[in-house]
Order: C-alpha cells, then structure tokens, then sequence
C-alpha cells in the first residue's frame, strides 16, 4: 500500500528566510546584550540607549511588523513615534539643544501626512482612526506641555504642531459626524 502525503512540501525559499530571520533574531538579541556592556566598560554619554531603540525601531517597523493593525496609517504612525523618540533620545544622550524644534516638525509632517492618508480614502480609513487619534492626542498634550515648560522664543514648532493636531481633530469629528463616536465606542468597547 502507497500513502499519499496530504500536506503540501515546505519550498526552500520558506525554509531559507526563516533561517535568515532565525540569524537575525540571534544578531540582535546579542546586539542588545553587548552593546550596554560596551557602554559600562568604555564609559562616557549613554549611546547605547539610542542604539536599543534603534533596534527595537528596525525591529518593530521592518522585520517583525504588526499582524493585526497593519494598515498604512497605524505603520507610518508608528514610524513617526518611533522616530521622535528616538531624535529625543539623541538629544538627550548625545547633542543636546535642538530637538524642542526638530521633534514638534516631525510630528506636524507626521499629522499632515496621516490626515492626508485618512482623508483620501475615508470609508476604509475610518477604521483605522485609533492611531492617529493617538498620535492627534500625543501632539496635544506635548505641545501643551512644551508650551508650559519651555520659556525660550522659539517656541513656534510647539504651537503649529499643537494647533495642526486641534484642527486634524476637529476636520474628524466634522467630517464624521456621528461616525466619530461610533467609531470610538467601537475601539473602547467593554
């Protein structure tokens, strides 16, 4: 008697890229290991913050990415967060002085881009308003508090970023109507 084999062969290109993600995987699990070690035994500024988030931002955005919000609008706000914090984190650590300007710019691009995507194609998209109601919320509340903390004159990128996200704000809640709150109470459902 010959048995038949029902499940269907792996092809080598699947077994070829789950090694290379296995190898990957492995370089930087090693990668965040050895990098804080080199940074206590050598001394100096904290860089080896900026790289584990460097790795966790490749990490995050190319290699492992979302399975279940993977659409363009909740990728490219990630992109955006990620990216803040890590220009923040370079401020912080290694230069210091400039990301109070550089920060807010990239989340104005980040908001008018996102607000772009969203209104583009707003029957699909509306689906995915959670990210950029996060990111709209996380504008607001940064440049509340920038705007309170930071008393030097160049406090424009502040404002516009603050004022950019009220108004991507307020263009949702118009735009939708009742769909806003639907949309809302269907993300915070219980």
């Amino acid at each position: 008697m010959k048995i038949k084999i029902t499940y269907p062969y792996v092809e080598k290109r699947k077994l070829k890229r789950q090694k290379f993600f296995s190898t990957i995987r492995w370089l930087f699990f090693v990668a965040t290991v050895i990098c804080p070690i080199v940074n206590i035994v050598t001394g100096g500024s904290a860089w080896s913050i900026v790289v584990l988030m460097s790795l966790y931002t490749v990490w995050t955005l190319i290699l492992s990415p979302d399975l279940v919000e993977y659409n363009r609008i909740s990728q490219f706000i990630k992109t955006i967060i990620c990216t803040s914090i890590l220009l923040t984190l370079i401020d912080v650590f290694l230069a210091p002085g400039w990301a109070i300007e550089v920060v807010p710019i990239v989340c104005f691009c980040g908001l008018v881009v996102s607000g772009l995507m969203f209104f583009t194609d707003i029957e699909r998209q509306k689906q995915n308003m959670l990210p950029m109601l996060l990111l709209i919320i996380f504008a607001i509340v940064g440049a509340a508090i920038g705007l309170c903390v930071w008393h030097e004159e160049s406090r424009w990128a502040l404002a516009v970023m603050g004022g950019s996200a009220l108004l991507l704000l307020s263009a949702c809640v118009v735009t939708l109507g009742n769909d806003f709150v639907r949309e809302l109470r269907r993300r915070f459902h219980t």
